[in-house]
């Protein structure tokens, strides 16, 4: 990178679920960065300037739970166009920018600013970037041939924040799954799952909807040490100036810490035999089948093969079943295959659109989640107690 930065460190926000902020922000604490904010579906923390680099690479490759990360070009406060358009011509724009480097202005947020016509703060964004950068190249016009930057505007009390993508592609795509079941689980959400039941790979682990194998792929992933950002490119890496071989070396410090010489029991099932097939497939291509086993089963008649496990779940919801009433009717089917889990004291979490999964499956949960990801509001259900407490809750019931 350019030397012009003048801060010893910069800011930088991991992008996340709403409502999943503290597992990212204990990933983060685990590559040793400390968040020193949070908002909604956001983390903040920062990265050091003269490491831009090795800790952009360290965070891309190595978190489970963000979707993408951000870096926070520059901040200014701006309550009229001209003082808007002036703080982003003062941002050094030159040094993430290629001469034909095509910029996308992806989204433009502002709450209780005075500016706020999303168009035209969008359109004034880019005319004022690309201005910069046409008298820093000493063109008439961007070419805009080369590959997309993609950066966001979020302005709160007219204090506006310009971010850049350096992600490029959402990091839930770890590039092993190739193939996908109806309706796949987000492997972000699969790897957050894991982080809230606080599973390690000593406690077997089970899942009963495996569709195309998130939940066991990610924990396999997890149990070996293995960064998930390993085999992927990012949007940062053609900043100008990168050098490649500090991205290198990040590469091989992760794979130095990955592991293989462990044991795991990762169990993989689904009443769906092509589902099964399509969850195989993508475990080879993830490089951990050996770690994984898989069977065709009905969840409804399973049972514990030990104790002390975690059974984590999604089961089918909205586009994998016909109607709501389908789904509930499952879940009530759940009950006594939840009972004969929790009752050798194994820790169950479901994830479901269903806000009333608890009232369905016949059981109270220790703690119910809400995780909005997208368009999208799921609840994880986490169910944890020993035998005699279900059989007096149970018992209860009954009376």
């Amino acid at each position: 990178m350019h030397t012009a930065l003048v801060t010893t460190t910069m800011r930088a926000i991991a992008v996340c679920a709403i409502g999943l902020e503290k597992v990212l922000a204990r990933d983060l604490a685990h590559l040793g960065f400390h968040d020193v904010a949070r908002g909604a579906g956001r983390v903040l923390f920062n990265v050091a300037a003269d490491k831009l680099v090795d800790d952009l690479a360290k965070v891309n490759i190595g978190l489970r739970t963000a979707d993408r990360v951000l870096l926070v070009a520059g901040e200014f406060k701006a309550n009229d166009f001209d003082a808007f358009y002036q703080g982003i011509a003062s941002i050094p724009w030159d040094h993430y920018f290629e001469k034909d480097t095509k910029l996308v202005v992806e989204r433009v947020r502002a709450h209780h600013c005075v500016l706020h016509a999303q168009a035209t703060l969008q359109s004034m964004t880019q005319k004022a970037i690309y201005s910069t950068l046409m008298k820093r190249f000493r063109v008439q016009r961007m070419p805009e041939t080369g590959a997309p930057l993609e950066m966001r505007v979020y302005g709160e009390h007219d204090l506006w924040q310009i971010v850049i993508d350096t992600s490029g592609a959402a990091l839930s795509r770890r590039g092993y799954r190739r193939m996908t079941h109806t309706a796949p689980l987000k492997e972000t959400i699969a790897a957050s799952m894991l982080f809230l039941a606080g599973w390690n790979r000593a406690r077997p682990l089970v899942d009963p909807f495996c569709g195309s194998g998130t939940i066991g792929i990610e924990a396999a992933l997890y149990a070996c040490n293995r960064a998930p950002g390993i085999k992927r490119n990012f949007a940062f890496e053609r900043f100008p100036g990168i050098d490649a071989n500090r991205i290198e070396d990040v590469r091989v410090f992760f794979r130095q810490q990955a592991r293989r010489d462990i044991r795991t029991d990762i169990l993989s099932s689904d009443i769906d035999g092509s589902a099964i097939s399509l969850a195989q497939t993508n475990a080879k291509l993830a490089g951990i089948s050996e770690f994984l086993r898989f069977s065709v089963a009905d969840a409804r008649k399973m049972s514990p093969g030990g104790t002390r496990g975690v059974l984590l779940a999604n089961p089918p919801y909205g586009q994998r079943l016909t109607s709501p009433e389908e789904a509930r009717t499952l879940y009530a089917d759940l009950k006594p295959m939840l009972e004969r889990f929790l009752e050798a004291d194994w820790e169950c979490g479901f994830l479901s659109t269903d806000e009333d999964f608890a009232g369905a499956v016949g059981f109270k949960p220790a703690s119910v989640r809400q995780i909005v990801s997208g368009q999208e509001t799921l609840y994880f259900n986490w169910f944890s107690g020993n035998a005699q407490e279900i059989h007096d809750t149970l018992a209860t019931k009954a009376e």
